[in-house]
């Protein structure tokens, strides 16, 4: 993915995709990462993943 300047619309992507990117820290800041975050936690998707991944983030 092209990270040169561009933002992610997190509303055009699918919720594989979203997760993708959040999984393998494919995301530029901090605010693109809590956008990510919550579009996932709006759809309903991925909801154990992304409390396991921020539950191992803050172990570390």
């Amino acid at each position: 993915m092209n990270n040169q300047n561009s933002e992610i619309n997190v509303k055009n992507l699918c919720s594989r995709k979203l997760w993708e990117l959040l999984k393998n820290a494919e995301w530029q800041n901090n605010a693109e990462r809590f956008a990510i975050e919550q579009e996932l936690s709006g759809r309903r998707h991925y909801l154990r993943e992304l409390k396991q991944l921020s539950s191992r983030e803050t172990m570390h």
